[in-house]
Order: structure tokens, then C-alpha cells, then sequence
């Protein structure tokens, strides 16, 4: 059986300098890439689309809810998308950048300015405590 992965994009687009997508790429190698991940991988990037328009971010791809996930590891996903969060947070914060999430193929919301928006807060975050929750609750115990 094939396991779905999922991914988490945060990306930030428009008029960026070179200074600006500097320090945005030194500091994602200084904190991700000392970072052990649960997940398949996690890679920042930076782009220029066809209309000149410069993008940077991040991607986190990372296994599916599912009978395959256990509450275990499902906690440690979830560790991994909150401190992701937190550090756009910060970075969003510092450079003064606007970030927006997609999760699953799906946009979530928008960090601006180091603000999370109510979006990921209610969308993400929470529903995915109450599924983790939900999932140790209904899990045996071992």
C-alpha cells in the first residue's frame, strides 16, 4: 500500500530584494537544517516565475493522517508544522515579509508581518489538535 504524503507550502512573493531573500534563505539553513524531521522532507526555495514575479519559501512534506500514523508519530508531525509556523512567525516578523500557507493543495491563511491569521490559528492548528487528541483518545493503549 502507497502512503500519501502531504505537504505544507509557505511561500512569499512580489517585490523582493536580494538582501531580503538572502537572510530569508541563511536563516531557514541555520534553524531547519540542523533539524531532524519526521516528515519527508523539508526544502526552502527561490523562485522566479515566467512574469518576473521572485517567490521564497518553504515546502514540508510529510505522511497523511491515517490507520498508518500512529498518535505517536502524529504528535511529532504536528511538533513540526507548529514550530514551522512559529518560525514564519518570526522571519514574517524580522523582514517584514507576507507569507501565505497551503496545506493538502489547499490555501489556509497568511502570516503578515509576523502575525498568524485566524485562518491557520482555527484551520490548521486547532483542528489538528482535536484530531490528535481524538486519535489518542480512540487509540489502545500499549
Amino acid at each position: 500500500m502507497r502512503v500519501p504524503i502531504v505537504e505544507l507550502i509557505a511561500y512569499s512573493e512580489g517585490h523582493l530584494d536580494d538582501r531580503d531573500v538572502s537572510r530569508f534563505l541563511q536563516a531557514y539553513e541555520s534553524a531547519c537544517g540542523r533539524l531532524s524531521w519526521v516528515g519527508e522532507s523539508t526544502a526552502a526555495f527561490d523562485e522566479v516565475g515566467p512574469d518576473g514575479t521572485r517567490e521564497i519559501g518553504l515546502t514540508h512534506a510529510f505522511l497523511a493522517p491515517g490507520p498508518w500514523v500512529t498518535p505517536a508519530m502524529e504528535q511529532r508531525l504536528f511538533a513540526e508544522v507548529r514550530w514551522l509556523v512559529a518560525w514564519l512567525e518570526e522571519i514574517s516578523g524580522d523582514l517584514g515579509l507576507v507569507f501565505a500557507l497551503r496545506y493538502d493543495d489547499r490555501d489556509i491563511g497568511w502570516i503578515r508581518r509576523g502575525v498568524t491569521d485566524e485562518a491557520i490559528s482555527e484551520g490548521l492548528i486547532a483542528v489538528w489538535e482535536r484530531d490528535l487528541e481524538r486519535l489518542e483518545r480512540d487509540s489502545p493503549r500499549r
